[in-house]
């Protein structure tokens, strides 16, 4: 059968595309592979091509029925399922590149998830980077009643070889969590391997990291 002409994207493009996959699915192997290792039942699901986007914004505002049913089927069965960011199909310019928070946000408001753990290489949020001599822990970050987060005392300054901007970037996350998942009561941020996030991802309150709550 016939099928419609294909979409002017450069070869460069279509390249880095590729690329972009190639680097996606080679670290999700490798987080799979670690799972596995401590005796996890993880399962990848890669959004390309079954999710896609429209203006770098998913179809409809929402991830698709099919999409939410396997999932649901893979938790039905005790199977672990590991997501993650993708170069993804887009209606208006060809493709684009669809984040990981997308998913976090999407799948904590259609499971009706109680809590959120975002993990890091630091204990927390703190009030300026870490490193630097006088830097303190915020404990507790609130979300005001307009859907502002109130950053009294945090410095949004981050590392030179931070490219993405990555605490601001995260926190905005958190906050998208909150905001689009009523269900959700807390967000943590954590560091990875920490007894915090082990007390977070069993949907304990951890004693050490940040809450991003509701005011």
């Amino acid at each position: 059968g016939s099928s419609e002409a294909p979409l002017d994207l450069t070869q460069r493009l279509r390249e880095g595309f590729a690329k972009t996959r190639l680097s996606v699915t080679t670290l999700n192997k490798h987080v799979i592979t670690a799972l596995l290792k401590e005796g996890l039942p993880a399962v990848s699901m890669s959004p390309c091509p079954f999710v896609g986007t429209e203006k770098k914004k998913l179809r409809g505002g929402r991830l698709g029925s099919a999409t939410l049913e396997g999932t649901k089927g893979l938790l039905q069965r005790g199977f672990v399922p590991v997501v993650h960011g993708d170069a993804v199909l887009d209606d208006a310019q060809g493709v684009a590149i669809l984040s990981g928070d997308v998913w976090m946000v999407e799948l904590c408001r259609e499971l009706g998830a109680k809590s959120a753990v975002f993990v890091t290489d630091v204990d927390g949020v703190f009030t300026k980077p870490p490193s630097e001599a006088g830097a303190e822990l915020v404990p507790e970050i609130l979300l005001d009643n307009k859907g502002e987060l109130e950053l009294r005392g945090v410095s949004m300054n981050t590392a030179s070889h931070d490219v993405t901007g990555g605490l601001k970037a995260k926190l905005e996350s958190a906050a998208d969590v909150l905001r689009g998942a009523p269900s959700v009561e807390a967000v943590y941020i954590v560091r990875a391997g920490s007894s915090a996030a082990a007390e977070a991802l069993r949907g304990l309150a951890p004693k050490q990291g940040t809450t991003l709550r509701r005011r």
